[in-house]
């Protein structure tokens, strides 16, 4: 006999009365145990079976691990903070896997938030800052799939976003052909930038994003995502995709412009809905551009002021002032507006322009960022004691156009902003002596933290000069040192 056989033998009729007792003994024990073990296992299953549903289909398959169970924590979702007062800066990205102690303490200090860092950075800045913003990254129109070097080849190297600890590759193993927008029946590639155009009204695509970005969201205790590029693709320009997309195509980006509007909705809905959900919208200069971004809870303007270090907007096509006024709309709906260019930090005449613009539009909930790196950075401009602003939000940016200064202004309690947008000098008679600020310095923190030796210096005026893109606070005292 097999030890298999030996088993039920045991029991046999034909043994005496005590090893038919204990035999019965012995099955009741197994039979109890093994009623245990089924029990035990049942639960499992049930809640595994209960936490797939709760995911979408083909969302974790070999590119991500199993979530981890944060649904019974108590969910703490961290506010943007009040602007209305002085200036105020949300870093795009930091180097936190670069950075000191020192410089995770400022920076939790001195920005309200930032994104794309891991739950261990998080959670660090929030012991300095127990109210520091957390946003998540995610792509709005795209699937991440890799770099890219020349012609639009490929090098094997993974788009990546953050969850948890780790870097997980975006792209999931044999995502289906449905999720996929096509053109000329292909699917559509970004060279420059190694990603896939998805049909983001695709309900199974949607509910595969959406699941991931919860689970990360989750994860990451973080409190909203930040939507990369959701704008029409040919606002990239045509030509940067394989196959070309239209270059300009007035019925190809109405139907975007709706479909992005729907997404967003759509991310408003269910679970998602009590984060902030906030897309890159891009220069947001093409005036044929209907997209609709009222349902998001912000917007990011990631080339604000200018397209880049001195390439300025055309006054003759009025971007500026298209910028300006879409950016009020949101701000008047009391939207989160993340306001962010790239600059050279030894043109301080540009970065006044900037704060000056920023400034023209703030309201409740309007942040700035100057970017150099991922390094984290402060310019003393940052400091300046300008107040609050007067006379409430303006409706339009026209309503702050001086005519008698030709230029545009708005006044704040401790001071005034003026900007010249224009391609021709102004010379503005003050009624009064205001003093100019002029900053020194700014760029990289120190790893030590000290930027002491950065400042403003305030120059009593009556009358300023703006050349073509100039701006300018002033203040109607000096701040005390």
């Amino acid at each position: 006999m097999t030890e298999r056989q030996k088993a039920p033998a045991s029991s046999s009729r034909s043994q005496n009365s005590d090893e038919q007792y204990l035999s019965r003994g012995t099955i009741w024990k197994f039979a109890g145990l093994a009623l245990l073990v089924f029990t035990l296992l049942f639960s499992v299953s049930l809640t595994i079976f209960a936490d797939l549903q709760r995911k979408p289909a083909l969302g974790v398959v070999l590119t991500t691990p199993v979530a981890v169970t944060t649904s019974e924590l108590p969910r703490i979702i961290h506010a943007f903070p009040d602007t209305t007062e002085g200036i105020h800066v949300f870093n795009d990205q930091l180097a936190v896997w670069e950075m000191s102690e020192a410089q995770f303490e400022f920076a939790a200090s001195h920005y309200v938030g930032t994104q794309k860092v891991f739950a261990s950075d998080a959670r660090r800045l929030r012991a300095h800052n127990p109210n520091f913003v957390i946003l998540n990254y995610r792509l709005g129109l795209g699937l991440g799939y890799q770099n890219t070097t020349g012609n639009c080849e490929t090098n094997g190297v993974w788009l990546e976003v953050i969850e948890g600890e780790k870097r997980l590759r975006e792209y999931p193993e044999d995502p289906p052909d449905e999720w996929f927008f096509k053109w000329k029946g292909q699917r559509v590639f970004l060279c420059d930038w190694g990603w896939y155009v998805m049909d983001i009204g695709n309900a199974s695509w949607r509910e595969y994003w959406t699941g991931e970005v919860l689970r990360q969201l989750r994860t990451n205790a973080a409190d909203g995502v930040f939507v990369d590029s959701l704008f029409p693709p040919n606002y990239y320009g045509g030509d940067k995709f394989e196959p070309e997309l239209p270059g300009l195509d007035q019925t190809f980006e109405e139907t975007w412009s709706s479909q992005i509007e729907d997404f967003i909705a759509d991310g408003q809905a269910g679970e998602l809905a009590d984060y902030y959900l906030i897309p890159n919208a891009g220069a947001w200069v093409t005036g044929r551009d209907s997209t609709d971004y009222s349902g998001a809870d912000g917007v990011m303007v990631e080339g604000f002021g200018r397209w880049s270090e001195g390439d300025y907007f055309s006054a003759q096509e009025g971007d500026w002032q298209i910028q300006m006024d879409r950016i009020l709309a949101m701000v008047g709906l009391d939207k989160v507006i993340l306001l962010q260019q790239y600059v050279n930090k030894d043109d301080v005449e540009d970065r006044l322009f900037l704060l000056s613009s920023y400034l023209l539009v703030k309201g409740r909930h309007t942040y700035l960022n100057f970017e150099l790196s991922s390094q984290p950075e402060w310019f003393p401009e940052y400091e300046i004691p300008i107040g609050s602003p007067v006379g409430g939000i303006p409706r339009s940016i026209s309503s702050l156009w001086r005519y008698d200064w030709g230029v545009y202004a708005r006044t704040y309690t401790n001071g005034l902003v003026l900007v010249n947008p224009s391609d021709k000098s102004q010379e503005v008679v003050l009624q009064k002596t205001y003093y100019q600020a002029l900053p020194s310095g700014g760029g990289i923190v120190p790893e030590n933290g000290d930027v002491s030796q950065w400042g403003v210096d305030y120059i009593p005026v009556k009358t300023i000069a703006l050349l073509p893109n100039q701006g300018a606070v002033l203040l109607a005292e000096v701040p005390q040192r």
